[in-house]
């Protein structure tokens, strides 16, 4: 309760004790006024004894005896009427005085009462109530004062607890921004570590480790599939347990017999969240504190190349984002095994296809796409080409291709006309979108047929005379190309040409990899910015202070100069 509350109260008190008081003393002034009619009037009579005095007692009058008793009972009668009216009216003041404290004490004392009570409520204790102890309007204001006093106590402990709710719920929240900034981290770290690895087994090895300590598991095993496709081979595992089954040979089948199988068969994740539950699961005695495993296949190019196999010692251990993180991982992984087999292919030509190996060396080491592309240029460049662009697609939602995004640029005779970084709507690019898909050379720019008229003259005009189109794909979609510039015509070498059908291979493999690192850098660091701003939030102790933190914490993140956040209060 309020102080304007108790001001009232306490006014309200004074009000009636002045009220009570004024009263008393008018009445007062009343028997005041009527002592003095009565004495006047007594004054009077006492004229009028004094005459009855001196007739009586002159001589002849009465007898002497009948003086004296005349003057006696006048006497009594005199004093009777003197006294009487006095005592009555002492009397009555008395009883009115005695009435009127009552009435102001019944009166101001529940109100004292109820103005005490409301100052402890207001102080915060809402335990306080007014005795309730008559049935007049003090009693029924004393029965709404204690029913105002547990509302306001049955809504505080509301509020409460919805405070504490809220506070539970923004605490979760935050904890789940702090794990997915984690296993951001994680995936982040393990694209890293595992892209210059150019031995399968130690990527898997590096692999399995990295993913059992990052993220706490219990157990983490990627299989390999084998030549017929049929069976999905223990490569690699964490502890005893792992070791053990690669001793045994594990295998399982690609089949619907085993969480592995089955992932392998359907290309799908599949998760149990509950192991005792899931009749697909393969109850492995070397595991036996599993409770919840989670099976990922290992995809390249539309074919599967295995499955990536994690366990935990607790239920339901598993949520989207655990899977949306390994999901990624597991896309890494499978790059990178395919980049690692390609590797060893190709060891065989070290020594006949030098410049071959420094550009496979070169992509295999590339972790940005910055690096790809400047990979592919060192490579290109030693070939004796006069230029060099580098490529990627950006696709809609759809799959369409909609702009095109220069990785990068090389001129050997002159400043490029187009600089990295560049964005173009994809109608801007020289070539048809089919024409990209396939690699072909354009020995004389001039005189070529296949080449349309309006990608001739964006050639001529930069002194180009015979070009190569060098396709970077991802399974069967084109995610890119790389354009060999020359300013004489002639055929390309067929060393040149060799080491063109390889960079289509490997940098397709890079530029992958390097898209998989980039976007799972750039969702930690969202995660990060995010994790940032809810902890700024939490700080904020009102309403105006949180917008404006959100105001500046978006700003931040988005790189705008300004934010303006609008409030509704239309309900």
């Amino acid at each position: 309760m309020s102080k304007v509350l108790r001001s009232i109260l306490s006014a309200r008190v004074t009000n009636i004790r002045a009220r009570l008081v004024g009263n008393v003393l008018i009445v007062l002034s009343l028997l005041s006024l009527t002592v003095v009619l009565y004495s006047a009037a007594f004054s009077r009579l006492d004229q009028a004894v004094v005459v009855l005095k001196e007739a009586v007692t002159q001589p002849g009058a009465l007898m002497v005896e009948q003086q004296t008793a005349a003057l006696a009972e006048t006497d009594a009668a005199l004093n009777m009427v003197q006294t009487v009216p006095i005592v009555w009216g002492l009397l009555i003041g008395g009883v009115f005085v005695v009435i009127a404290f009552t009435t102001v004490h019944s009166i101001a004392r529940p109100l004292e009462q109820l103005t005490e009570a409301a100052g402890h409520l207001a102080a915060g204790n809402l335990e306080e109530r007014v005795p309730v102890k008559r049935s007049d309007e003090f009693g029924s204001l004393g029965i709404a004062f204690n029913e105002m006093a547990e509302q306001l106590q049955a809504s505080y402990v509301e509020l409460e607890d919805q405070v504490a709710e809220r506070t539970r719920a923004l605490q979760d929240a935050n904890y789940a921004l702090q794990r997915r900034a984690i296993q951001l981290e994680a995936s982040s770290e393990v694209g890293q570590a595992i892209a210059s690895i150019f031995d399968i087994d130690q990527l898997l090895r590096t692999t399995v480790e990295l993913i059992r300590d990052r993220f706490k598991f219990y157990h983490a095993g990627i299989f390999l599939l084998d030549e017929t496709g049929k069976w999905a081979v223990l490569r690699e595992a964490t502890g005893e347990a792992g070791a053990q089954m690669k001793t045994q040979g594990h295998r399982l089948a690609v089949d619907n017999n085993s969480m592995v199988g089955w992932a392998a068969l359907h290309r799908q994740s599949r998760i149990t969240l509950d192991v005792g539950e899931d009749a697909v699961r393969f109850a492995n005695p070397l595991l036996p504190y599993t409770r919840s495993e989670m099976s990922i296949p290992l995809m390249f190019g539309g074919r599967v190349l295995g499955v990536l196999n994690v366990q935990s010692i607790e239920e339901a251990a598993f949520d989207e984002d655990d899977v949306r993180t390994l999901q990624s991982m597991a896309n890494q992984v499978a790059v990178a095994i395919e980049n690692a087999r390609r590797v060893s292919d190709e060891a065989a030509m070290l020594e006949a296809t030098s410049p071959i190996y420094r550009a496979s060396r070169h992509l295999t080491t590339a972790t940005t796409t910055s690096e790809v592309a400047d990979a592919i240029i060192d490579s290109v460049a030693e070939t004796g080409a006069d230029g060099c662009l580098v490529v990627e697609f950006v696709f809609s939602p759809s799959g369409e291709p909609q702009a095109l995004m220069y990785r990068g640029v090389w001129r050997r005779d002159r400043e490029p006309q187009f600089k990295p970084g560049l964005r173009l709507p994809i109608s801007e690019s020289p070539f048809p979108f089919e024409l990209v898909s396939n690699l072909w050379a354009v020995t004389d720019v001039e005189q070529d047929s296949r080449l349309p008229q309006s990608a001739r003259r964006v050639f001529m005009a930069t002194d180009t005379r015979a070009l190569v189109n060098i396709p970077l794909r991802s399974g069967e979609d084109v995610i890119g190309q790389v354009v060999v510039l020359r300013t004489t015509p002639g055929s390309f070498s067929d060393s040149a040409l060799r080491l063109y059908e390889v960079l289509s291979g490997q940098a397709s493999v890079a530029l992958e990899r390097a898209q998989l690192v980039e976007r799972a850098q750039r969702r930690a660091q969202q995660e990060r910015t995010t994790l940032q701003m809810v902890d700024h939030i939490r700080r904020a102790v009102d309403v105006e202070q949180v917008l404006q933190i959100t105001a500046e914490q978006i700003s931040q993140a988005m790189e705008v100069p300004r934010v303006s956040i609008e409030l509704s209060l239309e309900e």
